[in-house]
């Protein structure tokens, strides 16, 4: 278990990363406006809700591994809490909410997203193949 924690972890920072400076290339070669703190703030809170939430899920395997599913998505539902407990009120800080502020939310939610549902994945043919054998 630690190993595949450890495993995601290492998938999931190389992801935000790279993703990170591909947004942050994109926001500089447009010119658009760039608050690093904002950035990190949404890159970091969703770096940790992912982890938080897949070592909930790793957890959860070895009880209710046919209820996973419904785990990820309380998870999903939980960063979306986040996102309009925590980030939406220092985005729209100066009375609006711009579009790039809300993707500098989106982008790194959609990167873990797409990690968590791979190892998602992984984990649920994991069971199966223990299962079956």
């Amino acid at each position: 278990m630690i190993r595949k924690s450890f495993t995601f972890l290492f998938k999931l920072l190389t992801a935000l990363l790279l993703v990170g400076v591909l947004h942050y290339g994109v926001l500089y070669a447009r010119d658009w406006p760039i608050l690093l703190s904002e950035i990190t703030w949404a890159y970091l809170l969703n770096l940790a809700l992912a982890y938080g939430i897949y070592l909930a899920m790793l957890q959860f395997a070895a009880q209710q591994s046919r209820h996973l599913g419904f785990f990820f998505l309380f998870g999903s539902a939980l960063k979306f809490a986040a996102y309009f407990i925590i980030l939406e009120p220092i985005f729209s800080r100066d009375g609006s909410l711009s579009k790039t502020d809300f993707f500098y939310f989106f982008i790194p939610y959609l990167t873990c997203l797409i990690v968590e549902t791979l190892a998602l994945v992984k984990l649920l043919r994991d069971i199966d193949q223990s299962h079956n054998s």
